[in-house]
């Protein structure tokens, strides 16, 4: 018999809002020294990065280009934002990929056998770049809970819009295991108390075996998270006291379907 289903679960919690992994770029604005939540739950320690563009005016360097990697001024370039030409009167504009590659991350310009561009050529470059914050000291996260927060005296300006990449935990659970919580927690419900089906659609009865399902699922999140070790330790145990909560709260509910037996008489002398 079905006591709770898939849509009941969902509404009291949710899994897996985001798939794991890294978020890249994701836009918010301080108007304070408030709160933001980040989407998802379970962001990895030090996994955090706070940035905006560092100028609206592209920032220019002159560049010889030999075979080996050339190093920029600057990193953390942001994607699509570097025009690379044969001088600064723009004579002859290179293509990206195939005169010269960038890594935008280290901010390094490769120059590119078979490109436009010969060993030893002067190039004129442009390209913008993120100016990064420090966590501590502009803001503070709460890893477990996704929230990040600007502190007193930060650099990061209020209206500021700024971006932020964070990697997260990978969620374990897929529609087919929420599914089989449910089926398990209704069977539980139906062998253990309502052999006889005589409760039906009992409201209490229906909140119990969705809470058994929350349970049953938390404890899978768990096991899941112990993979990552460090953060995934703190993830585990939060989702075993979430999981431990629902389970005390299933067993509360089912009490009044559980008569207490009678204690039995003491034995008499005779």
């Amino acid at each position: 018999m079905s006591y709770t289903n898939v849509e009941l679960v969902r509404k009291y919690i949710t899994f897996g809002d985001l798939p794991g992994g890294l978020q890249n770029n994701y836009p918010i604005i301080f108007a304070g020294l408030e709160d933001i939540s980040l989407p998802g739950h379970g962001i990895i320690k030090d996994t955090v990065v706070v940035k905006a563009i560092g100028s609206a005016e592209p920032t220019y360097e002159a560049v010889t280009l030999g075979d080996s990697p050339i190093s920029l001024a600057n990193t953390q370039l942001v994607p699509n934002s570097v025009a690379v030409a044969s001088d600064s009167s723009l004579g002859t504009i290179y293509t990206e990929n195939a005169d010269f590659a960038i890594d935008y991350t280290n901010g390094k310009i490769t120059r590119i056998d078979g490109g436009e561009i010969g060993g030893g050529s002067k190039t004129a470059l442009w390209y913008q770049y993120y100016t990064q914050y420090n966590e501590d000291a502009d803001y503070s996260v709460s890893y477990q809970s996704g929230k990040i927060t600007r502190l007193a005296g930060s650099a990061i300006q209020i209206g500021q819009m700024i971006l932020i990449d964070y990697q997260l935990l990978q969620s374990f659970l897929n529609d087919e295991i929420i599914v089989e919580a449910v089926n398990q927690a209704n069977a539980i419900v139906e062998g253990a108390i309502d052999t006889g089906q005589t409760f039906g659609a009992d409201l209490v009865l229906q909140t119990a075996a969705t809470y058994l399902a929350i349970s049953l699922l938390c404890r899978i999140e768990a096991a899941g998270c112990l993979r990552y070790g460090g953060n995934g330790d703190r993830e585990t145990r939060w989702w075993l006291s979430l999981g431990e909560s629902y389970r005390v709260d299933f067993e509360q509910l089912i009490k009044k379907f559980h008569p207490g037996a009678s204690r039995l008489n003491h034995p008499i002398r005779s």
